[in-house]
């Protein structure tokens, strides 16, 4: 079957950086994610509804909210506890109307919490937070818990929590008056009301609610020859990325501290970093190999499978080409795609022209089942 060069050609025009919008795309910038434009345009022209997508990487759910939006079944695999909230928040519908009292609840409900139960900063957090952010994490989460009884609910407002503590983590948040007394709460608020009023674009019900399982995609559970499409990131090879991490960054303490504190709200241990990004070394190609071996077993025969990742160097780049033809695969084209210097496409582009370490490119591999 093959692609045609107008196959290409529409595939590439979906790798161009832009910044997301519409739906719950925004509620969460996942690292390393790709922008949803490319699976929504991969799935519209090489599926029908009601055929079955595979993200064997699930990461921020962004292949499943396409499959929902676009009425196919999905399922996905992480084994990152965070990646499977966020890809759950991001595609359950919540009335607007009951996560607007839940918010009112949450915020009436910290003038009554002193001395909140659970730890869920170090001290090189609280350091770096400063002690009013700090008490008020502790707090907001204590809320959240109290208020919302559904366990959807509750997870929307973590992550909302998550989100308003990465911003506050940020370079540029001290640079806004006095940090070490500033307050997380409004922008916990600011955030919740602009995620509520992006729920509310969400179809209410949908034909078939995308599944995402919280296991290793070594052994998926489907038969052979049983998936329309797959599309996917797997991890970097030898990238050190923050999957279930936070960084705070502090100029004036000249500190830099990647927090745990994911996992602390989730009440989830935290996943060794080598685990969360495939292994590094032999191996990540040890663990990269079982991956595509699984994928190569359920996709369908002429079905195409999209892997979207990057490497440091030609070597890299000919082994994991070297792996899709091993396990199978016809290798129809390797689509370089440059990254932008806001970070719109990808987590490890460069950064406002400073060399960070990150690559300047990806790549997109299509490949075949024959």
């Amino acid at each position: 079957m093959g692609l045609n060069h107008d196959d290409i050609a529409y595939i590439t025009s979906f790798t161009r950086p832009e910044r997301e919008k519409g739906y719950t795309r925004t509620f969460y910038s996942y690292p390393a994610k790709f922008l949803a434009k490319l699976p929504r345009g991969i799935i519209e022209r090489f599926t029908t509804k009601g055929n079955l997508i595979l993200d064997p990487f699930v990461g921020g759910g962004t292949t499943g909210l396409e499959a929902m939006l676009l009425e196919r079944q999905f399922l996905g695999y992480d084994l990152n506890p965070f990646a499977i909230l966020v890809s759950n928040v991001k595609t359950t519908y919540l009335n607007p109307d009951t996560l607007n009292f839940h918010l009112d609840s949450i915020l009436t409900n910290l003038k009554n919490i002193d001395e909140p139960k659970i730890d869920l900063l170090d001290e090189d957090d609280k350091f770096c937070l400063g002690p009013t952010i700090s008490h008020e994490i502790y707090s907001l989460d204590e809320s959240i818990s109290d208020n919302s009884q559904s366990s959807s609910f509750k997870q929307f407002f973590k992550l909302v929590l998550i989100h308003a503590v990465k911003i506050v983590g940020r370079r540029d948040f001290e640079e806004r008056g006095n940090w070490k007394f500033a307050s997380i709460i409004p922008i916990f608020e600011r955030k919740a009301k602009k995620m509520i009023r992006e729920m509310s674009t969400l179809p209410k019900m949908v034909k078939f609610k995308p599944v995402f399982k919280l296991a290793s995609n070594h052994q998926v559970e489907l038969e052979n020859d049983s998936v329309d499409l797959i599309v996917t990131s797997p991890p970097y090879k030898d990238k050190d990325v923050e999957y279930q991490q936070i960084q705070i960054q502090r100029r004036t303490l000249q500190r830099s501290k990647r927090s745990n504190i994911i996992s602390a709200i989730l009440g989830t241990d935290p996943l060794p970093k080598k685990l969360l990004c495939g292994g590094s070394g032999t191996k990540y190609w040890q663990n990269s190999l079982k991956s595509l071996q699984e994928c190569y077993r359920v996709l369908k025969p002429q079905k195409f499978a999209f892997f979207w990742t990057g490497f440091k160097n030609s070597s890299d780049f000919e082994e994991f080409k070297s792996q899709l033809v091993s396990v199978g695969f016809n290798l129809i084209t390797a689509i370089q795609v440059k990254l932008s210097d806001d970070r719109a496409a990808s987590s490890r582009s460069t950064h406002h022209g400073k060399v960070t370490g990150m690559m300047s490119h990806d790549y997109l591999f299509t490949v075949e089942k024959i």
